[in-house]
């Protein structure tokens, strides 16, 4: 059998009513009786409120007749029972007890209610009355004056004698809203029809864009319905498209800026992250959708977007070990209660800060020492002290003459690390043969190297050509063979070596000398760094050597590293780009 549209408007209707009357009747039941019950509850409470206000009228040590009468006149006037406890349990007031009652009532305090108000809480039960012979609300509230509990109890049967008539009124409007919905419905049914259908059926391919306009086929009122669906559809479209463009320019914004951005609602929900906060916060799959403070465990910047709501705030914490600081501001939206969460990195700001500290208080000791000596050593020839004496004027001026080339070499490393940080020491990049750079290192230091009986070693193949800076080269080895003759036993030996690794040449110099600690080897190459600054002192170092060595080698596309020797020493090592192959191999002939 065939169902026209008017059968199918009925059925449906049938269907439709049955669910939603008897879903609906379920669910009204439920909520009537939650409803009622917790207005009982609320009452029951206020009412127990009260009578504990009026008890504080009594003082401090209110007799236990005064009690009972406040409590019968209470539950007379609210229509409650309300009853009286001490701290141990007893009943001392109970407007459903006559005094030779209370007497006779038992103790209660295991009681639920009693139990909970005594622990300092408002408690309200659901229980069977053994007294009353029926079930009770009760709701106990603390008594602090008396040490004890306040409670106020009513029966549950007037929750559901209003129940029972919500009942029978829902039973009479919803077989009102049945007779009208299918008298509506068989009148639409018979109106609509076909044409119904088809209207349908056409507003429905356009919605899915299926066809992009519906056709009039009358002037009644379909026909404007149709027309009116044509141009919700054309305004739809140019919507969308505005949408879309909006979105992906918002999203282009929002993608391309280095500063991470939150955008919250008025209760603190994620409504747009973009991939830099993401990044800065480490958030993973999209938080979009959930309160902040379940995807950030940030005290700091959850305080910072409380403050938020009173107006713009700002704020700057740290994040992990090694510290990265955050630079926050939050500001509000007034319109929405809303607010928009600004995060930048500031940890390269705040490091260059440090640094900037760091080389001033650095450069101020290291220039305090010696031109402390030559001052008080010139002050002391000038007083005559030594002055006449030609050893003691001697060792004086030797003395100033020290400390005076120390001040120079300190200022010609600053100065060199200067021009070199400031893009200001050109390089001329070409290919080196590694062995005759190593060579000339060794000649430049083998009268220091002789000095303390340490034996220099070049162990470089040759035909190993680098592609570097041939004066930065010199300098950065000068620096690296010169310490590990500083830092070498007597007697020692200092080696230059070189291998081809990962496409690259690695120079290795490397010393049988006592070692760095794991702890300092992360920071030899900071600027005035020192493993035992008293000692680097009195062999003449500035602290900055190795600064100047990282930044050479990074000037030609090279890495420094330092590994420990085994059983002792240290080998510091840089990466060097190796030369072409044809040109390593002109380079070769021209040196043979």
């Amino acid at each position: 059998m065939s169902f026209g549209v008017r059968g199918k408007v009925f059925s449906l209707s049938l269907a439709l009513m049955a669910v939603v009357g008897l879903s609906g009747g379920i669910y009204l039941e439920r909520e009537l009786t939650r409803l009622e019950q917790s207005e009982l509850e609320h009452e029951l409470v206020r009412h127990a409120r009260s009578a504990r206000a009026s008890l504080r009228t009594l003082g401090s040590s209110p007799a236990p007749a005064a009690l009972d009468e406040v409590a019968d006149r209470l539950g007379e006037a609210t229509g409650a029972r309300i009853t009286v406890i001490t701290a141990d349990g007893t009943v001392v007031g109970d407007s459903a007890l006559s005094a030779a009652g209370l007497q006779h009532e038992e103790n209660h305090r295991a009681r639920p209610e009693v139990q909970a108000a005594m622990a300092g809480q408002e408690a309200v039960v659901p229980r069977y009355s053994t007294t009353l012979g029926k079930n009770l609300l009760y709701a106990a509230v603390p008594w602090p004056q008396g040490g004890g509990v306040v409670r106020a109890a009513m029966p549950l049967d007037a929750v559901q004698d209003v129940i029972d008539r919500q009942h029978l009124l829902l039973l009479l409007a919803a077989g009102v809203w049945i007779f009208v919905a299918l008298l509506v419905s068989a009148i639409v049914a018979q109106l609509a029809g076909s044409v119904v259908g088809t209207l349908a059926a056409d507003a429905h391919a356009v919605l899915t864009g299926k066809q992009r306009r519906m056709a009039v086929s009358s002037q009644d009122e379909l026909g404007h319905l149709a027309g009116s669906v044509n141009e919700l559809a054309d305004e739809r479209s140019q919507s969308v498209a505005a949408l879309v463009k909006e979105r992906d320019r918002s999203n282009a914004v929002l993608n391309g800026v280095s500063e991470g951005l939150i955008a919250l609602d008025a209760h603190r929900s994620i409504e747009i992250v973009n991939p830099a906060a993401k990044k800065l916060l480490g958030l993973e799959g999209n938080p979009e959708g959930k309160r902040l403070v379940e995807v950030v465990r940030l005290p700091a910047l959850i305080e910072l977007v409380e403050r938020g709501q009173e107006g713009a705030a700002s704020a700057e914490f740290a994040l992990g070990d090694p510290p990265r600081y955050l630079q926050a501001t939050i500001t509000p939206l007034r319109a929405t209660g809303g607010s928009v969460l600004l995060l930048r990195d500031a940890t390269e700001v705040r490091n260059m800060e440090s640094m900037r500290r760091d080389l001033v208080a650095n450069v101020s000791h290291e220039l305090r020492t010696p031109v402390s000596i030559i001052r008080a050593n010139a002050e002391t020839l000038l007083d005559g002290g030594g002055l006449e004496d030609p050893v003691q004027a001697r060792n004086f001026l030797q003395a100033m003459l020290r400390h005076a080339e120390r001040l120079s070499n300190l200022l010609s490393d600053l100065l060199d690390l200067a021009r070199i940080e400031g893009g200001a020491y050109p390089l001329a990049l070409e290919n080196i043969d590694l062995k005759q750079a190593a060579q000339r290192t060794t000649d430049t230091l083998q009268r220091t190297a002789k000095n303390k009986s340490v034996t220099l070693r070049i162990a470089i193949e040759p035909g190993l050509v680098a592609h570097a800076d041939s004066q930065a080269l010199d300098q950065v080895l000068v620096n690296l063979v010169d310490n590990a003759i500083k830092y070498s036993y007597e007697g020692g030996t200092v080696e230059v070596s070189a291998a081809p690794q990962n496409g690259q040449l690695r120079v290795t110099v490397s010393d049988d000398g006592p070692g760095i600690p794991e702890r300092h080897r992360s920071r030899v190459f900071e600027r005035f760094y020192r493993v035992d600054a008293g000692r680097s002192r009195s062999l003449g170092g500035t602290g900055l050597g190795l600064s100047i060595v990282k930044h050479l080698v990074g000037l030609m596309h090279g890495v420094v590293g330092l590994d420990p020797v085994d059983p002792h020493g240290s080998a510091f090592w840089l990466t060097l780009p190796r030369a072409q192959q044809t040109e390593a191999r002109n380079t070769a002939r021209s040196v043979a």
